[in-house]
This record gives structure tokens, C-alpha cells and sequence, in this order.
């Protein structure tokens, strides 16, 4: 469960560190200089920020609507899809024979992919911040209820980059003097699309309840079998979306559904290749399940 957490955090965690690279180098143009800021920043980060972070977020959680839930579910999915994505096009644009450290002349098919994947992560990011938009009062109060400690992580951070700092960075530091900007990168983890996608610390009747749905197969058949669970009997709804979470249609909508585990046939042959989620959503609980379609 750890681990997992840990992973979905990595998102996260890339916004940051883009800040703290800025922050740390001080205009150092040189790669590599800055690892031993990074990694001792990360590691305060990781000690000290998140589980405070984590603990405001699980705060928030109760005030979350069961379907923006389950939209922050997929959200994170497409997180992931895209960070997954930006991986495997950072791989394919190392040649061989391009020395480590130097950043390699991008070909304009390159550039262009490249461009995409900003573009389609920006416009992600955006619609997380429309769902952002109904909880920024709450978070905004959430966060000045820890207001003395994200003034101390300010200051241990800025003394981190100083302790950690090079002699030449020690000395252009000390030129420029009151030039150079420190602003906080942790209040990055308070702005409402950022603080909505840290996923709470759930307890492990989650993991359960996440192993109590499947498709299968996967990817998936003309027909296939959605099993899901239901823990509490009521009203249960499951949606088809698209990979942008557009409602494509209703799968299943019964007014009464006793608690136990359930097998439903879905006819899946209309569909175009790509990714798709089943929406669950019962009383109290919504869960989403992603295939594929080849």
C-alpha cells in the first residue's frame, strides 16, 4: 500500500522538483550539478512534507462528492498514461553514441510528439483545476491550519540548497545577493488541482475494495465479464466512459442491489480501439475500472 502511494505521489513530486531545479541551480546551466540539492530536498520532502500534506488532504476527503471521486480516479489514471507516455518518448530520443548529460538534437517528428504530449497533459491539468474550482475555500482553510510548519519547511529547504550549494553557486549566490527569488515550492501541493490529485492515505479496506472489481479479458472481447463488488446494498449505476471520462453510456442502473460480488456481461463490439473505464458507483462508494480495446 506503501508503495503504491508512493507511485501516485510521483506526479506530484515531478511539479515540485521542476520548481526546486529553478530554485536550487541558481541559473547553473551545467546537468548534474544539482543532484545532491535534489536528492536532500527530495528526501526532506518525502520525511517531513508529504505526510503532513497527506494528512490535510485526508481531511478533504469527506467533502468529496461520490463522482468527483470517481473522476479523480480517472484523472489519476490518465496521470499516469501520460507520465508513462513522456517516458517512453525521453527513451526513444536517446541515440546511440550521444554522450550522457547532453541534450540530443530532436528530429521535428520529434518535436512535434513532444509538444502533444504538453499539450494533452496541460489541458488534463486543466479540467482537474475546473474540479478544483469547488474546493478551493476548503483547501485554501487547510492549508493555514498548518501555516507555522510551511514556513518552517521555506526555511529548512532554503537552508538545504545553501548547505548543499558548490563553492562557485556559494559565490554567484552571494554576488547577486537579494536578487535571487526564494519562494516556497511546497505551497505547489496546496494549489486545488495538485492537492485534489495527492491521494489520500486510504486505509487497507481500500485495496480490497479496488481487488473486488475486474474486466476480463482484458483487453477485452466483443463480450466481456465486468465483476464488482457491492458493499452496502442500494442503489448501484455503472457508466461507460472514454479515456477523457465522457459518459459514452449507461451499462447498468438498478434502483436495489443486495451486498455481495457481481458478474455482468457487457457487449463491448461497438467500440473503437483505445482506452475506456467502467464507472462503478454504489451507495457510498464509487470505484472506476480501465480496459482496453484493440
Amino acid at each position: 500500500m506503501q508503495t503504491t502511494s508512493c507511485k501516485s505521489l510521483g506526479l506530484l513530486l515531478v511539479a515540485l522538483l521542476t520548481s526546486l531545479s529553478t530554485w536550487a541551480q541558481s541559473g547553473q546551466n551545467t546537468q548534474g550539478q544539482a543532484k545532491p540539492t535534489r536528492r536532500a530536498v527530495l528526501a526532506y520532502v518525502q520525511q517531513n512534507v508529504l505526510p503532513v500534506v497527506r494528512q490535510q488532504r485526508q481531511k478533504l476527503e469527506p467533502q468529496l462528492s461520490t463522482s468527483d471521486k470517481a473522476q479523480l480516479a480517472i484523472y489519476r489514471t490518465q496521470l499516469q498514461e501520460l507520465r508513462q507516455r513522456g517516458k517512453a518518448l525521453r527513451q526513444s530520443f536517446r541515440t546511440a553514441g550521444t554522450a550522457q548529460g547532453t541534450r540530443p538534437e530532436l528530429t521535428e517528428t520529434q518535436k512535434q510528439e513532444l509538444q502533444k504530449l504538453r499539450t494533452d497533459q496541460k489541458a488534463l491539468m486543466q479540467e482537474v483545476g475546473k474540479l478544483g474550482q469547488k474546493y478551493e475555500g476548503d483547501i485554501a482553510r487547510l492549508a493555514q491550519e498548518i501555516q507555522p510548519q510551511r514556513e518552517k519547511w521555506s526555511a529548512d529547504l532554503k537552508n538545504l540548497v545553501v548547505q548543499n550549494a558548490k563553492p562557485e553557486q556559494q559565490e554567484r549566490r552571494k554576488h547577486l545577493g537579494g536578487k535571487i527569488r526564494h519562494n516556497n515550492p511546497t505551497t505547489q501541493y496546496f494549489r486545488p488541482a495538485m492537492f485534489l490529485l495527492m491521494k489520500a492515505d486510504a486505509p487497507a479496506t481500500s485495496a480490497t475494495a479496488s481487488a473486488g472489481s475486474a474486466v476480463y479479458p482484458n483487453p477485452v472481447a466483443p463480450t466481456s465479464q465486468l465483476e464488482y463488488e457491492v458493499k452496502k446494498a442500494g442503489p448501484v449505476t455503472i457508466d461507460l466512459l472514454d479515456s477523457k471520462g465522457n459518459t459514452v453510456r449507461n451499462v447498468a442502473r438498478e434502483a436495489n442491489k443486495e451486498k455481495g460480488t457481481y458478474t455482468l456481461p457487457v457487449s463491448l463490439s461497438d467500440l473503437t480501439n483505445g482506452t475506456y473505464y467502467f464507472k462503478i458507483t454504489t451507495k457510498g462508494s464509487a470505484e472506476t475500472k480501465r480496459f482496453v480495446k484493440e
